[in-house]
């Protein structure tokens, strides 16, 4: 009989701790601490303890959890039949040994098994009764789950509908398309928010919000795979009878009849993988016979039936050239190692994010180094470790800046932030960044100041920082901009007007203009209803009397730290008080305040817009819906007051028709609104 000694047993209650916090960040929180690949190395070194030493397991270890605990943020659907995990394979052997268990847990030789993609995605059990979709819920701990029904009501491939009477149970993957993923992260980078690591973070993030409206801006989209409680024999049947009732399956299936099909299968999805539109880690191996499944049962944490047959990381070794900084337009300082270009995963690298100054210390990544690349959920290029028996003797440590690169201001560190920035507005590196967002559709929406002209007037030395902006046309007697290449008289009328136009700005657009961290479109609303003024604005800032922002339902600390800190600069406070003016002077624009609710006309009612409109732009019509008490709303309910409807509307209108919600148009809208076209 082995004997645990003590330093096995401090590493199996290391293992536990490490396993159930990695699993606290992946499941509860979408903000995965290690790789797939590093979590299942460590999973697999606490099991073989566990098989050494059986007697340390209990119902508190990894080996015996699914999921983690469900959030409080979210009512308890309990499942009627628990959601499993799937046990997973890594190499051949693993697959024989599954073949050979189903084999003989059937006793029989001919067991058919039908092969998927195993999404990379968060679970999701859906019921329906007698049609209707009624109930919404993630996986949880397998047991117990979180209700997020009004969000899933909002993925628009999930059938509200489907055409059986039965009650029955549909589970899936909730995924995020690559190329949404994509466009999700330049909107986050865009409005200063943390950008999400994978398309699998970024779905589960979305779909476990509190706000519908949110969710739904996300187009999340619903891979189904499992009915219960509608009498089907193979799974193969399941995966067409949900097809034919409006679910979306995976397109690439095989039903195969032995391990040499399957094994075939699982290495042509391999290379095809890269294409794919969404992330898959593997291809899960299921028992066709649904009988054979029942029959066969479950382990702890697993069905015997099935298994994950998961892909090896993309990995690739190479050097460490260099090791740059950047800033970006938050003023965040990220590192970035240059490498010896190498394909990985048939992508050619030569570059890493090393994400944070932090990163660095922990992994001692240096210049000149040899180091093993992966790319992080085949997307990131990231650094996994250095190689150390191959770095040379003279190899120093990499010394990460004080000062800014491009303005030399000294870089600070807030408390409790992993992020080191520059908080200069006037930093030159981030200025273009900051132009481009001071003038951008949320802002101060400046037609004909897209990047491409930004850059230009910043190259040519005309715009460095936002007040130069409301300057230009004063100096285009020396400028003479019609004479430039590309421009001509009327697009720099055109170019003038709508700078003019853009000198009346609400005070949320005002402040949003300003860049301020965590203060996007959403927050500075918030900011913006609170002060309702300018002038209120401007005596808290200078006061430095923000602290009673955290009565403002969605600010938090740290957002109140943000800002106190971004107005220590004085530039920043200069720009404040030259653009909105200060007590005593008027300003380059007129900052208009919060308007009032007028009661009567929609107070209390929520509307939606759909379809494109012809008089108003979108932010135009919900701001004037907001203006007059109206809560507007992303997706069509029961609770809708009305629809107004534009040109090629969609499943909104289908939707609204469907529940006997009154539909007008733009002009009846505006009319309404007592607002002439």
């Amino acid at each position: 009989m082995a004997i645990l000694s003590e330093e096995k047993k401090r590493r199996y209650h290391q293992l536990k701790e490490l396993l159930q916090n990695y699993s606290r960040q992946y499941y509860i929180f979408d903000d995965p601490l290690v790789s797939d690949a590093e979590y299942d190395s460590l999973y697999n070194e606490l099991l073989a303890i566990e098989q050494e030493f059986p007697y340390l397991k209990d119902n508190n270890s990894p080996s015996q959890q699914v999921g983690a605990k469900i959030s409080k943020k979210f009512k308890k659907v309990h499942h009627e039949d628990r959601m499993l995990s799937l046990e997973n394979a890594y190499n051949e052997n693993d697959i024989s040994d599954f073949f050979n268990r189903v084999h003989k847990l059937c006793n029989k030789s001919d067991v058919d098994f039908i092969l998927e993609p195993k999404l990379d995605g968060l679970s999701c059990s859906i019921i329906y009764e007698k049609g209707i979709l009624i109930m919404a819920s993630t996986r949880g701990d397998g047991s117990i789950g979180e209700d997020v029904t009004s969000n899933v009501l909002t993925i628009q491939n999930v059938p509200k509908k489907i055409p059986i009477l039965e009650s029955v149970e549909i589970r899936g993957e909730v995924i995020m398309l690559k190329k949404d993923f994509e466009e999700l992260n330049r909107q986050r980078e865009a409005n200063n928010e943390k950008l999400f690591a994978n398309p699998r973070n970024a779905a589960a993030g979305s779909l476990r919000q509190l706000d519908p409206s949110i969710t739904a801006s996300r187009n999340l989209a619903f891979f189904s795979y499992y009915v219960s409680g509608y009498d089907l024999k193979t799974q193969q049947d399941v995966l067409n009878h949900l097809k034919q009732w409006g679910f979306t399956v995976s397109e690439h299936l095989l039903l195969c009849h032995d391990q040499t099909e399957a094994l075939q299968f699982y290495k042509k999805i391999e290379k095809q993988r890269a294409d794919l539109d969404y992330d898959i880690d593997g291809i899960v191996y299921k028992t066709n016979d649904l009988s054979l499944q029942k029959m066969m049962g479950t382990a702890t944490k697993y069905p015997r039936h099935s298994i994950a047959y998961k892909f090896p990381a993309q990995q690739a070794e190479t050097t460490v050239l260099n090791i740059t900084v950047q800033v970006g337009r938050t003023g965040n300082i990220t590192p970035v190692a240059n490498l010896k270009p190498v394909t990985v995963g048939g992508v050619v690298v030569s570059r890493a994010t090393l994400h944070n100054k932090d990163e660095i210390e922990k992994k001692d990544i240096r210049v000149g180094d040899r180091v093993v690349l992966q790319r992080a959920g085949d997307v990131i290029p990231q650094i996994l470790h250095v190689i150390s028996d191959a770095r040379s003797s003279d190899s120093k440590p990499f010394e990460f800046p004080t000062r800014c690169p491009c303005c030399a201001a000294p870089l600070i560190r807030e408390k409790g932030e992993v992020a080191v920035k520059c908080i200069n507005l006037n930093c030159s590196a981030q200025l273009i960044e900051r132009l481009i967002h001071f003038v951008s559709k949320d802002a101060f929406n400046i037609d004909g100041l897209g990047e491409q002209n930004i850059k230009f007037f910043f190259d040519q030395g005309l715009i460095k920082s936002p007040v130069d902006i409301f300057y230009l046309e004063n100096r285009n007697s020396e400028l003479q901009l019609e004479q430039v290449e590309g421009w001509g008289k009327q697009s720099v009328a055109n170019l003038f007007s709508s700078i003019n136009r853009s000198k009346n700005v609400t005070l949320d657009r005002f402040i949003c203009a300003l860049g301020i961290p965590q203060f996007g479109k959403t927050a500075s609303k918030l900011v913006a209803k609170y002060f309702k003024n300018y002038k209120s604005f401007l005596q808290s800032i200078e006061t430095k009397n923000l602290s009673e922002l955290i009565s403002v339902n969605g600010i938090g600390l740290s957002m109140i730290d943000d800002i106190k800190l971004f107005f220590t600069v004085p530039n920043n406070l200069d720009i404040l008080k030259t653009l909105g003016g200060d007590i005593s002077n008027r300003g380059l624009v007129n900052v208009q305040d919060v308007q009032m609710t007028r009661e009567g006309i929609l107070t209390g009612l929520s509307i939606v817009f759909t379809g494109t409109l012809q008089h108003l732009s979108r932010d135009e019509a919900k701001q004037l819906g907001e203006n007059n008490g109206a809560k507007i709303s992303s997706s069509v309910s029961s609770k809708t007051a009305f629809v107004v409807v534009g040109k090629n509307a969609g499943s909104k209108l289908e939707k609204a028709n469907e529940l006997g919600v009154k539909t007008i148009s733009e002009e009846e809208f505006l009319k309404m609104m007592k607002k002439t076209i």
